[in-house]
C-alpha cells in the first residue's frame, strides 16, 4: 500500500443509517483494509437525524409530521488475525414524533407523544476476511441483527424495525495515488436475509460508495453514497392507512419496500497515531415508501490501540494500523 495511504488509512466506514426512523441495518459498513492480529479500536458515535417528509410508493413526499433522533454508538472491533476481525455495535436511540397523525394502537398507549423516549436498539455483530489485498483490496463479511429486547416499533418515533437479520457482502477499495495522489475509493455491497414478517419476505441490497481525498496526511475530506433496495416487501400509497388490513398497518414498517439514495460527505482529522476525530452530513435525495431525512450529522471519535506481548503500545505501525472512522455508521 502507498506509504501515504498506508501510513495514514483513515479509511471512513461509510454506515448504513443508523436512524431509527430508518432502521438501516448498521453493522456492515466496515473498512476492506482490516487490523493486523491483537489491534483493536473503539468508536464513540453521536449522530442527530431530522425526518420532515415521508415518501410514498410513486416517490412522493408528504407532511406527515416530524421525526427527531439522536443515537449514541459505541463500536469496537478487534483483528484476531491478520486476515480475520470482528466487531461489536449496540446503538441508544432516543427519538420523537410531532405531528398530527401518530401511530395508535388499539388498547396500547402510542408513544408518539411529541416528547423524547430513548432505549437500546440492535445488537450487531460482523465478522470480515481478507481475500485480495494488493492495489485492490477485497474484504467478505458476514453480519447479523439481533434485537436487544421487545422495544416498541409501531410508531414513527420507533427506535428501530425490531428484525432479525443475517447479512452477507464483501468490501472493496482501492487507492489511486498513480492517478492523483491521495485519493482513494472504497464501496460496500451486502444482502440482507430478513426476517420474514406476516410470511412476506423483505430482504435488502445495499451499496455504499465513499470516494476520499488526503488534503494532509492527518487530514482528509470525503463523499458518501448509499443506497438501499428492497426486495419484497409492502408498497405505500397516499391512502395506505385507508386500504391496509389491521396487520399490514400494524407491521407496515417493519415490512416496507424501502427504497433510497442518500448523499453526504465529511472530514476527518487525525490528532495522534491513537485519536481520531470525524464527521458527516447526508441527505435524502430519492426515497419510497420510507422517511426522507432532512439532515443527517455524525461526529464521533476513535481510539486506536495495538497489543504485542501484552503490552498496550502507544501508536500502531505504519501499515497495519486501524484507524476507524464511523462517518454515516447508524442503525441500519
Amino acid at each position: 500500500m502507498n506509504a501515504r495511504l498506508s501510513f495514514h488509512a483513515r479509511v471512513t466506514i461509510p454506515a448504513a443509517m443508523l436512524t431509527a426512523q430508518l432502521a438501516v441495518p448498521v453493522s456492515g459498513f466496515a473498512q476492506a483494509w482490516l487490523p493486523a492480529k491483537g489491534e483493536s479500536s473503539v468508536s464513540i458515535i453521536y449522530q442527530n437525524e431530522t425526518v420532515d417528509r415521508h415518501t410514498f410508493q410513486n416517490g412522493e413526499r408528504m407532511d406527515r409530521g416530524h421525526i427527531r433522533s439522536g443515537t449514541m454508538i459505541v463500536d469496537a472491533t478487534y483483528g484476531l488475525t491478520d486476515k480475520l476481525t470482528v466487531s461489536a455495535t449496540l446503538p441508544y436511540v432516543a427519538s420523537k414524533y410531532n405531528g398530527a397523525t401518530p401511530h395508535q394502537q388499539i388498547g396500547q398507549i402510542s408513544i408518539d407523544t411529541g416528547t423524547y423516549h430513548s432505549t437500546f436498539q440492535d445488537f450487531r455483530f460482523d465478522v470480515r476476511y481478507n481475500v485480495l489485498k494488493g492495489p485492490l483490496v477485497v474484504t467478505p463479511f458476514v453480519g447479523t441483527i439481533v434485537p436487544s429486547h421487545d422495544y416498541v416499533f409501531f410508531a414513527h418515533s420507533a427506535v428501530g424495525r425490531r428484525v432479525r437479520e443475517l447479512q452477507v457482502g464483501a468490501n472493496m477499495a482501492r487507492h489511486f495515488d498513480s492517478v492523483v495522489p491521495g485519493i482513494f475509493v472504497q464501496g460496500r455491497y451486502s444482502y440482507g436475509f430478513a426476517e420474514r414478517v406476516l410470511n412476506m419476505s423483505h430482504n435488502r441490497s445495499n451499496v455504499d460508495l465513499e470516494i476520499g481525498y488526503f488534503v494532509t496526511p492527518v487530514f482528509r475530506v470525503f463523499g458518501l453514497g448509499a443506497a438501499q433496495i428492497t426486495h419484497g416487501g409492502l408498497n405505500f400509497p397516499t391512502n395506505f392507512r385507508d386500504i391496509a388490513t389491521p396487520e399490514q398497518w400494524l407491521h407496515h414498517d417493519q415490512i416496507s419496500q424501502d427504497n433510497k439514495l442518500n448523499l453526504g460527505g465529511g472530514a476527518a482529522f487525525s490528532l495522534s497515531d491513537s485519536v481520531d476525530l470525524f464527521g458527516s452530513a447526508i441527505h435524502s435525495v430519492y426515497g419510497r415508501n420510507s422517511h426522507a431525512i432532512t439532515l443527517g450529522a455524525t461526529f464521533g471519535i476513535t481510539y486506536s490501540f495495538a497489543r504485542s506481548g501484552g503490552k498496550v503500545l502507544g501508536s500502531r505501525t505504519q501499515e497495519r494500523r486501524l484507524v476507524r472512522c464511523l462517518c454515516e455508521k447508524s442503525a441500519s
